[in-house]
C-alpha cells in the first residue's frame, strides 16, 4: 500500500484536472474599451466606441480551447463624438437600435497560436442578423496586483487585446449616402481590457465591483 498510494494520489490529481471547469473571471469596467474605426470617404477615418458592455469569460487555463465566452454591448451607448453623427448610427441605416438594442457575441472555438496569442472564433448577432466573426488576441499580462494598492486585494488579473472586422453588409447595413463617397464597409474593432480573479474577493474590492454594484465607490470618486 505505501507503494501504491502515491500513485493513486497522482491519478486522482490527475482526474481532477481533467474534469476541472472552465473558471468564471470578471470584466473589469474600469479598464475595458470598446473602438470602432470606419473609413470615411477615404479621409480620415472615423473612430468611436461604445460606452456600456459586459461579458461572461469562462476560461480553461489547462485546456483554453474549452473557453466560453459571451460578451454584450449597450447599442445606444456608441460615441463618435459626434451627437448628430451617433444619432444618426443608432437608428435604421446603421445599427437600428429602436429594434435591436444589443448586439452579442457568442465564441464557438478559442484557438492558441501562441502560448499567449491566438484566435476566437464565434458568432455576432447585430441587428438580429449572426454572421460569423473571428478576434484575434494576445495576452498582455498575467499578474497580481500590488498589495500597496487599496482596495485591490492583491487580485490576479490578465490584461488582453483584441482586433476584429465586422463587415456591415453581413448585417444588413447597406445605407450609402450617395454613390461614389459611401460610409466604409468594413468596420474595424480595437479590444483592450482586464480580467479578474473575483473568487473570494472582499465587497470592497474595486476590479470586482466598480461599475456593477449600484453606490458602489471606486478610488478618486
Amino acid at each position: 500500500m505505501k507503494t501504491l498510494a502515491p500513485t493513486l494520489a497522482a491519478l486522482a490529481a490527475i482526474t481532477t484536472m481533467a474534469s476541472a471547469e472552465p473558471k468564471q473571471w470578471t470584466l473589469d469596467l474600469g479598464h475595458a474599451y470598446v473602438g470602432w474605426e470606419i473609413d470615411h470617404m477615404g479621409l480620415s477615418r472615423t473612430v468611436g466606441q461604445f460606452r456600456s458592455y459586459d461579458g461572461t469569460f469562462l476560461i480553461d487555463e489547462e485546456e483554453p480551447a474549452n473557453s466560453q465566452i459571451t460578451f454584450t454591448v449597450d447599442l445606444a451607448s456608441v460615441d463618435s463624438n459626434h451627437i448628430g453623427r451617433d444619432n444618426h448610427i443608432r437608428n435604421a441605416d446603421y445599427l437600428d437600435v429602436e429594434n435591436h438594442p444589443t448586439a452579442t457575441f457568442t465564441s464557438t472555438e478559442v484557438e492558441m497560436l501562441t502560448p499567449s496569442s491566438g484566435k476566437v472564433h464565434g458568432d455576432l448577432d447585430l441587428r438580429g442578423v449572426i454572421a460569423p466573426i473571428t478576434l484575434d488576441f494576445r495576452m498582455v499580462r498575467n499578474a497580481r496586483y500590488p498589495e500597496f494598492i487599496p482596495n485591490y486585494d492583491e487580485v490576479r488579473v490578465v490584461g488582453f487585446e483584441a482586433t476584429g472586422e465586422i463587415l456591415r453588409l453581413d448585417h444588413g447595413m447597406d445605407f450609402i449616402a450617395f454613390l461614389g463617397s459611401p460610409t466604409g464597409l468594413s468596420i474595424d474593432l480595437d479590444l483592450h481590457f482586464d480580467l479578474v480573479d473575483c473568487e473570494g474577493a472582499a465587497e470592497t474590492n474595486v476590479p470586482c465591483n466598480w461599475g456593477r454594484v449600484a453606490g458602489f465607490k471606486g478610488p478618486n470618486e
